[in-house]
């Protein structure tokens, strides 16, 4: 079986467990299934409760992607690396985590101060410091608040240290 074959099977197998997962616990909606650049699952579902299956900060469909994963390389023997979506909501959050990004990265520059961002998953923090990783004016790390424990992304000043340095400002998820 040739590569693409293989990554179609792959696809309408991640479709179907989708689509049988939603049907279980009691959502309607149509999966789609499409092929990222890596040749791995994304998976698009449209329907009309899109809210409650995306969930408070993605909680929601966090979860169904772990589940499909985990049944996914139990099933192959391999890690896998399916997205899930509804209504293009991880898009636009990409977005909106890049606005944010180099918002932070415009007034680290216009200020000289470290700028904190808020909480996020591992994921969201991934993209923000992928899309700064090649400014050398600046430095990104993630850091973990001691009141709640959730990690955050700080963009701070190239060449310092660890502990930031300056004023810290916050930039809100617009």
């Amino acid at each position: 079986m040739s590569e693409q074959e293989a990554s179609k099977a792959q696809q309408a197998k991640a479709q179907a467990i989708l689509q049988d997962l939603l049907r279980l616990i009691g959502f309607e909606g149509k999966v789609e299934a499409f092929s990222q650049d890596d040749g791995s699952p994304l998976l698009h579902i449209e329907t009309t409760d899109a809210a409650r299956l995306i969930g408070r900060n993605a909680q929601v469909l966090d979860a169904l992607q772990t589940v499909i994963n985990r049944i996914l390389a139990r099933q192959s023997g391999q890690p896998s690396h399916c997205v899930v979506d509804v209504e293009r909501y991880r898009e636009r959050r990409k977005d909106r985590l890049l606005k944010m990004a180099f918002d932070a990265a415009e007034q680290l520059e216009r200020t000289g101060n470290s700028v904190k961002l808020p909480p996020m998953s591992a994921g969201e923090r991934r993209i923000i410091h992928q899309a700064l990783k090649d400014n050398p004016r600046l430095r990104t790390f993630s850091e973990e608040s001691r009141e709640d424990g959730e990690k955050r992304v700080v963009v701070a000043p190239a060449g310092t240290g660890t502990e930031v340095s300056g004023q810290k400002s916050e930039v809100g998820s617009h």
